[in-house]
C-alpha cells in the first residue's frame, strides 16, 4: 500500500496504537511527539510542538522537503487540565488547551492543504464532552466542540480535493491521561455505559481504520 499518513500524537495512548495499527495494515506512518520522544524503528517520528506555530511549520516543511504527498493527517493530540485554580491560572489553561485541542487542527489544515492528495483525509479527535461541557473544564469542552464546528468548514475548505473530515467524538478513554482520575470514578463511569466499560484506545483505532477506506 503506497500511502503515508501522518499521525500527530503518535507518541499518546490512543496515537500510538493508531500508528501501530496503520504499519500493519501497510501504510507508511510519519509521527509526532511533544514531550515523550518515540522510540519504534518502524516509522519516521519528528518532534513538533503544537504550542508553537513555528514548531508545526517546521513539520510542514520537513515533510514538504522530502516531496512526500500524504493521504491522511490524523491529530490524536489533546490535553484536558482540570480548572478551578484561580482566575490567572485558568485563563492560562484555557490557552494552552484551546491552541493543542484545536487551534492546532486549523493550522496543520492549512499548511498541509496542498500537500493531502486528491480524495485524502483529514481526521481530528473530539469528545462527549463536546455535547455537555463541565464545571471544571470549560476549556477542555469548548475545544472539543470547536472540532466539531472546525469539521465541517474544513469540509468546505477542502472540497474542491474531496478531502473527507471527521471528528471523532469518544467519551472515556483508558489511557495514562486519565490515571489521576481514581478507580472509583472509572467504575462509576463504566456503570453507565451500555458495555459497562470504557473505551480501549484500540475502539478509537478501529474507527479510524475505517475512516481511511
Amino acid at each position: 500500500m503506497d500511502k503515508t499518513i501522518l499521525v500527530i500524537g503518535a507518541s499518546g495512548g490512543i496515537g500510538s496504537q493508531v500508528a501501530k495499527d496503520l504499519i500493519n495494515e501497510g501504510y507508511t506512518v510519519i509521527g509526532t511527539y511533544s514531550r515523550i520522544s518515540i522510540n519504534n524503528p518502524d516509522y519516521k517520528s519528528i518532534h513538533v510542538d503544537l504550542l508553537s506555530k513555528d514548531s508545526i511549520q517546521n513539520l510542514v516543511n520537513e515533510i514538504k522537503s522530502t516531496n512526500t504527498n500524504l493521504y491522511a493527517v490524523i491529530n490524536c493530540a489533546d490535553i484536558i487540565e482540570y480548572e478551578d485554580k484561580g482566575i490567572e491560572e485558568d485563563i492560562k489553561i484555557w490557552q494552552r488547551t484551546m491552541a493543542i485541542n484545536l487551534t492546532s487542527n486549523y493550522i496543520l489544515a492549512k499548511y498541509f492543504q496542498d500537500t493531502i492528495e486528491q480524495h485524502g483525509r483529514f481526521i481530528m479527535i473530539s469528545s462527549t464532552d463536546a455535547m455537555f461541557g463541565g464545571s471544571i473544564t470549560a476549556s477542555y469542552s469548548a475545544s472539543k466542540a470547536g472540532v466539531n464546528s472546525l469539521a465541517k468548514s474544513l469540509s468546505l475548505l477542502f472540497k474542491d480535493k474531496k478531502i473527507s473530515v471527521n471528528a471523532i467524538a469518544p467519551g472515556w478513554v483508558k489511557t495514562k491521561m486519565n490515571d489521576n482520575i481514581g478507580k472509583d470514578f472509572i467504575k462509576k463511569v463504566e456503570d453507565l455505559n451500555p458495555l459497562n466499560r470504557i473505551a480501549e484506545p484500540q475502539d478509537i483505532s478501529n474507527l479510524i481504520s475505517f475512516l481511511l477506506k
